[in-house]
């Protein structure tokens, strides 16, 4: 079943991948992407679709799928470098150059940390928790994660992001950590090539 199509948007920040509004990979793990308006879907779901329509019973309208998920051989694993890699990301105790290896390409980073820092002080008491990891491929997870921070009440603000395996380490996706931080007015430098 599909927990409903994953609209995003591009800009704030820094040039977010497109991807599949069913499954979520990213438009470089796809042989093909098809937009219709803002929404995309991906070859792999294309097909998906094509078999849930060419087996359902006549008369039946409304058809369910259920987007391939990722193999990951060890998934405790994964899902615990991808939390350490989110908490390393926004622990402002940790030094930054840490904080940068944990997102992906985050190298050049660090000059928009210290600016989220001096702009927004709540930034410097913030926690995160990883509620669910979501393997979309063998190389990348949706994320959905909570910034407890005093003005959210003790629920927090619920977002949704990626990581993705780079090296054999799991990371925060670079677009996760840029949209968020532009949401204080924070711009990302571009990715270093």
């Amino acid at each position: 079943m599909i927990e409903g199509p994953t609209v995003m948007s591009h800009g704030r920040g820094g040039s977010e991948p497109r991807r599949c509004s069913f499954c979520g990979r990213r438009e470089k793990g796809v042989e093909h992407l098809v937009r219709v308006r803002v929404t995309y879907i991906c070859d792999r779901c294309v097909a998906q679709a094509r078999e849930a329509i060419a087996s359902a019973p006549p008369g039946q309208r409304l058809l369910r799928m259920r987007p391939t998920p990722g193999r990951v051989s060890d998934r405790d694993a994964a899902e615990e470098a991808i939390e350490h890699a989110f908490e390393t990301a926004f622990d402002a105790d940790a030094p930054i150059a840490d904080r940068c290896r944990a997102i992906e390409q985050g190298a050049n980073l660090a000059s928009a940390m210290e600016e989220l820092r001096a702009r927004y002080a709540p930034a410097q008491n913030v926690d995160v928790s990883v509620d669910y990891v979501r393997f979309v491929s063998d190389d990348e997870a949706e994320v959905r994660y909570s910034l407890q921070l005093p003005q959210f009440g003790s629920s927090g603000l619920a977002q949704t992001g990626y990581a993705v395996l780079v090296d054999g380490e799991w990371q925060m996706s670079r677009d996760t950590w840029c949209n968020l931080v532009s949401m204080a007015g924070v711009q990302c430098p571009p990715p270093e090539e």
